[in-house]
């Protein structure tokens, strides 16, 4: 594991939300320190996925605020959260199947509002993160044709390519044989020692153990 700093990268503090019927997060306080893997542990409907959902601008929180690196931030929708080093990968990737890797990995980007767009800038540092993170990933290759491992792997370098700091996986395991398992843990580690701080969203116990250097528990939305 990493050494970590005991500076928060990320707080949520009191964050409460409220659907119909439901109160989903209950007065939540959530820290997320420089360098580490924190364990987001809970059942289904424990409100994990809401209270990173609210961090990823996909939600506003009804009480509550965000803090990064000591100052307060309003996360208004995805484009803020990225625009403040915050990525998501979600269970349910974010990816569009005929396109190619790095078409899927640039979309959005600065790269992409020319009509005539040239990927060869872009390939070359899509190549570099991949050899800097141990994810390899071919830019060339249409999305619709990988195993769901690699998806996932074009989902991390996706995040990476926009200078991600803090990045949440949203049950990243659920769609994993056990051997990208093992190496998605290998890449976390690879990611905390550069500096990146990664929330692990989870309901198996034994891989927050196996990973975590914290963890926080939710039940029923506190």
């Amino acid at each position: 594991m990493s050494t970590t700093s005991p500076t928060p990268a990320l707080e949520m503090r009191n964050i409460t939300k409220r659907f119909p019927g439901v109160l989903a997060n209950d007065a939540i306080s959530f820290d997320l320190r420089k360098g580490e893997i924190h364990a987001l542990l809970g059942e289904n409907g424990a409100g994990k996925s809401t209270l990173m959902n609210i961090l990823y601008g996909l939600y506003q929180p009804d009480n509550g605020e965000i803090v990064l690196d000591g100052k307060p931030v309003k996360i208004a929708n995805p484009r803020v959260a990225i625009a403040n080093g915050i990525g998501m990968v979600h269970q349910h990737f974010m990816l569009v199947p005929t396109l190619t890797v790095a078409e899927n990995i640039t979309l959005g980007q600065e790269e992409q509002r020319s009509a005539f767009l040239d990927l060869q800038k872009p390939t070359e540092r899509i190549l570099d993160i991949a050899r800097r993170y141990g994810l390899e990933v071919e830019p060339g290759a249409y999305v619709k044709d990988l195993s769901v491992g690699l998806q996932q792997r074009v989902e991390i370098v996706k995040a990476l390519y926009r200078n991600v700091r803090v990045l949440v996986l949203d049950e990243p395991t659920a769609v994993l044989t056990p051997l990208e398992v093992t190496h998605l843990f290998e890449t976390l580690r690879t990611l905390t020692a550069q500096g990146v701080s990664i929330i692990f969203i989870t309901h198996k116990l034994k891989e927050v153990q196996a990973v975590a250097n914290r963890i926080t528990v939710l039940r029923q939305g506190k």
